[in-house]
């Protein structure tokens, strides 16, 4: 038989995508469990028919598994995550699976383009003496923020050169991932499902990952967060609100700060703005009324869109003639499953001052 150009690499992407186990696609595939795991262990080269056979089952051009891109693996931001060790082993095979094919398709879409210098840099904890509080307030001079709340910080963060992208995870077990790939801008995944408040909460939790960890630590996700909330609720400007508090207040504050009444809780315990006696009975009345399970008036901080993915894709249909159809053979996907990844029925754009063609 024919050999063709084969990447293992891309068929153990494919099969997790598909939240296929190898003894499951072997049985799809007709062939035994053996020669699929030569084949995806690199001992085994793939022939036309193979790949044929392979592109029919798991819903991927054949080219898809020709593609040369390093495929990456657990990030630090990751390791020490506390709902990740919850998720099952194949959901989050296919969840590493879909942020690295989009992460392919990302190199490949910025070939033709250009994108304005990243304002989004790393500090060193070491350098800062560990002081986290001082990295956020440092991260917000560099965002360029105003004092107080941030009115969008999606777009704060889109502004500033990183790439925020919406996923379907199929589980609230995981709230988002992030990396810095060589050749782009910072990435962060966001899981879809996640209420406003959170959703900005986990997007400065991420933010704060990608700017000072680039090794692991036992004390990253505590890091994370308190970088996450001096960024979104820097001490000197939340204090003065912070006095009498009740949990209609907490709610008030909410809609103000985008942020959770718990985080906003959390933050006056850890400003000592009240006392250990205050912050638990308003603990214990959170809990009674059920908000620590699912807060109220989660409409009033309304879920951030991006918009640099969209931008791009615009950037391709509007400016560079490509239909949904040549989209779809650059990338190596079905044409049906662009959707998934991408907005293809595109609005009018309003800037893409981030973005110019090469």
């Amino acid at each position: 038989m024919n050999m063709v150009k084969f990447n293992p690499q891309m068929l153990i992407l494919g099969r997790e995508s598909r939240q296929l186990t190898q003894s499951e696609l072997a049985k799809k595939l007709g062939v035994t469990q053996g020669k699929l795991s030569k084949m995806e262990s690199g001992l085994l080269p793939a022939t036309t028919e193979d790949l044929l056979n392979i592109s029919s089952v798991l819903s991927y051009p054949v080219e898809f598994f020709g593609q040369s891109q390093q495929v990456y693996g657990l990030g630090v931001s990751e390791f020490y995550h506390r709902k990740r060790q919850s998720v099952t082993k194949k959901c989050m095979g296919k969840i590493y699976a879909q942020t690295n094919i989009r992460r392919i398709h990302l190199t490949k879409l910025f070939e033709g383009l250009e994108f304005d210098e990243c304002k989004i840099f790393r500090r060193d904890l070491d350098e800062y003496d560990e002081k986290v509080e001082k990295i956020a307030q440092i991260a917000r001079l560099d965002l360029a923020l105003p004092r107080g709340p941030i009115q969008n910080l999606t777009q704060a963060i889109e502004n500033a050169g990183g790439i925020i992208v919406h996923c379907n995870f199929d589980t609230r077990l995981l709230d988002a991932l992030s990396r810095w790939f060589p050749d782009l801008p910072p990435l962060f995944f966001i899981n879809q499902e996640l209420p406003g408040d959170r959703m900005r909460f986990t997007l400065a939790h991420e933010l704060g990952h990608l700017i000072m960890h680039r090794t692991t630590n036992p004390d990253m996700e505590k890091q994370a967060d308190r970088f996450a909330a001096e960024f979104l609720m820097p001490k000197d400007d939340i204090r003065p609100y912070l006095n009498d508090l009740s949990l209609s207040k907490l709610v008030s504050l909410k809609e103000l700060w985008k942020v959770s009444m718990g985080a906003i809780l959390k933050r006056a315990e850890d400003l000592k703005k009240i006392t250990k006696r205050q912050a638990k009975y308003l603990w214990m009345q959170m809990s009674k009324s059920g908000f620590r399970t699912q807060e109220p008036f989660d409409f009033i901080v309304p879920i951030e869109e991006p918009s640099y993915l969209r931008d791009i894709i615009e950037t391709y249909s509007q400016e560079m003639g490509y239909s949904p159809s040549d989209l779809s053979k650059f990338l190596f996907i079905h044409e049906e499953e662009l959707p998934f990844y991408y907005p293809i029925t595109l609005p009018n754009s309003k800037n893409k001052n981030h973005l110019s063609l090469i």
